[in-house]
């Protein structure tokens, strides 16, 4: 995923098209149930919400990523990330209902890369061992995510042929 990830960046950089990325940092004195505390601001893993759309908005009302997708008349989206059926999922489900309200003119397509998005694992026998724990099976949930996101009208894509 990370590979790939660079790989694509990389690409558009070198064809001078808009890049957007957000950096996942929480507060240590908000709690995201279920997860536990992950990405905590000033540490290496630094977000601020599960849901970069939502996540974008400031204090005024505006969007830093609407804005973005209006400033560069970005009319289709690859996504990349992680975890698929959770950060990602969320960001490209409020993206599209986004677009569905004509919120985001001119985007117009959502797609997902598979191979450049993954997820976490946690083994039932290692969720077992602590009570506050869920399974999270890796492979099915990484298929899950995607296969809700092209449900809610994401083109899912496994390969990123660059013309």
């Amino acid at each position: 995923m990370v590979e790939e990830s660079v790989s694509l960046s990389k690409k558009f950089a070198e064809k001078n098209w808009p890049i957007f990325a957000f950096l996942d940092s929480h507060h240590p004195d908000i709690p995201e149930p279920p997860y536990p505390s992950h990405c905590l601001i000033g540490s290496d893993e630094g977000k601020e919400c599960i849901d970069g759309f939502l996540g974008s908005y400031g204090k005024d009302g505006s969007n830093v990523f609407a804005d973005w997708v209006k400033r560069n008349q970005i009319k289709q989206i690859l996504v990349a990330g992680i975890c698929t059926d959770v950060c990602v999922l969320d960001f490209v489900c409020s993206v599209l209902s986004a677009r569905n309200r004509q919120f985001l003119p001119p985007l117009e397509n959502v797609i997902v890369s598979t191979e450049a998005c993954s997820t976490y694992d946690v083994p039932l026998h290692v969720a077992k061992t602590n009570k506050d724990w869920v399974s999270h099976p890796q492979e099915l949930m990484h298929h899950n995510g995607l296969y809700i996101a092209c449900g809610r009208g994401a083109e899912i894509a496994s390969e990123v042929i660059f013309e």
